[in-house]
């Protein structure tokens, strides 16, 4: 698994914690939360407080590198801000999503979207937004007054860096497989887009739309990815029913995580190991301790 815009192996570790602590804890049925469960004198909400207490532990964390980049001198520019809105919608987008493997295919009635066509669309999407601003700044750079549109399919598809055969074997695959490729492809809008300067926010990139600033093309992503969270949503609740209180309670972990790694783009990664190694460990061990006192409590009353 790749980290956003090359941030080191502390955040690929950090990530890869959490997104197993939110399998193993998405698996449980809303009746174990109230079982047994203690963080020193919190003893009385049992395990929904350890999805709780790990919630808090990561939104610290975004806190914590961002105070740490600002004292190193290392603020985040306006670019790595808009894209980390981006990163946080992304990890909420997926929150929703993963609990509908199941009905990927399933449209909620006839003549609306599937999950599968809706997350089909965000991903061509992000990657027509990417090209939009990759075009309009290549040509800038290059010293082109008023930038053209993007020419030839060819030059779409090398802007958007991607093979279409491996974007349309991932769109036919599992949700594992889609979610796997918009990873992917999220790491590479915020590594190709994030060393924008303010003055290159300010400039032109031509699209369907006119002429717009890379500003507003950057904010899109995030906009648009929303939109059609909300989209997603719908159709899974349709297909699947309201969220369960654990899914909720993993949101609000997903939406922290999103923070984290908005505030890691383009971090000194020595600034990042000391903050993440050691909460990555900390989140592994408090799934271990949840899912053993939920299969103690099970145990007992068997």
């Amino acid at each position: 698994m790749s980290g956003p815009a090359a941030t080191g192996a502390a955040l690929e570790s950090f990530a890869a914690a959490i997104e197993s602590f939110d399998r193993r804890l998405r698996a449980i049925d809303d009746n174990a939360l109230d079982l047994f469960w203690a963080w020193e004198s919190y003893d009385e909400e049992g395990v929904r407080f350890g999805i709780l207490r790990t919630t808090e532990q990561v939104a610290d964390a975004a806190i914590e590198i961002g105070a740490r980049r600002a004292e190193a001198g290392a603020r985040r520019s306006r670019a790595e801000r808009i894209l980390g809105r981006y990163l946080v919608s992304w990890r909420e987008l997926w929150s929703v999503a993963d609990r509908a493997d199941t009905v990927v295919d399933t449209a909620p009635e006839e003549g609306e979207w599937s999950l599968r066509a809706i997350l089909d669309h965000l991903i061509e999407a992000d990657f027509g937004f990417l090209v939009t601003i990759r075009n309009g700044l290549e040509q800038v750079r290059a010293g082109v007054v008023a930038p053209r549109r993007v020419g030839s399919d060819e030059a779409w598809l090398a802007l958007a860096d991607v093979q279409e055969g491996s974007w349309r074997a991932a769109m036919e695959g599992s949700l594992d497989d889609i979610r796997e490729f918009h990873r992917a492809s999220r790491d590479r809008i915020v590594d190709r887009l994030a060393g924008m300067t303010d003055a290159e926010l300010e400039q032109m990139s031509p699209f369907w739309d006119g002429e717009r600033s890379n500003r507003f093309r950057l904010g899109r992503f995030e906009s648009h990815l929303r939109q059609h969270t909300i989209q997603a949503e719908k159709a899974v609740q349709a297909t699947m029913g309201a969220p369960r209180e654990v899914e909720r309670l993993l949101r609000l972990l997903a939406r922290a995580t999103g923070d984290v790694e908005a505030a890691a783009i383009r971090a000194d990664p020595g600034l990042l190991e000391p903050i993440l190694a050691p909460l990555a460990i900390e989140v592994g061990a408090r799934a271990d301790d949840l899912v053993a006192a939920i299969e103690a409590s099970t145990t007992a009353a068997g």
